[in-house]
């Protein structure tokens, strides 16, 4: 299990850094891996969202983004993104993309739902 945590963190740090260097390629390629690897994980669809908005297809982005909401809605950064973009008045220079970075959010996630899970199986 920790070895998958593992890889899915790399995927996620390599799609992350792939967006922000405009590899869309190679961004699109780690969020695949990661979605395949997991299904329910709300931050592939976070990510696949700023694709999409890197690729000016903001209704895309808003169907990824509010999937990431459906499948975790505590997960902040789909929320944030999906606000900024569905926001009256939104330009694609109205604000930056939410990458699920800030304070270590996507580790803090996976313990959130880690001990979740502990407390349900407890």
């Amino acid at each position: 299990m920790d070895q998958d945590r593992a890889i899915s963190r790399e995927l996620f740090e390599s799609a992350v850094a792939a967006l922000k260097a405009r590899d869309f390629a190679g961004a699109r390629e780690s969020i695949a891996e990661a979605m395949a690897m997991d299904m329910d994980a709300p931050e592939p669809h976070n990510l696949l969202g700023i694709w999409y908005e890197f690729q000016n297809d903001f209704a895309a982005a808003r169907r990824h983004y509010r999937a990431a909401y459906a499948l975790d809605p505590t997960y902040t950064p789909s929320c944030r993104n999906l606000e900024r973009i569905a926001a009256y008045g939104f330009s694609p220079l109205s604000g930056e993309a939410d990458f699920g970075l800030a304070a270590g959010e996507h580790a803090a996630h996976g313990a959130k739902l880690e001990n979740l899970a502990e407390e349900i199986a407890g």
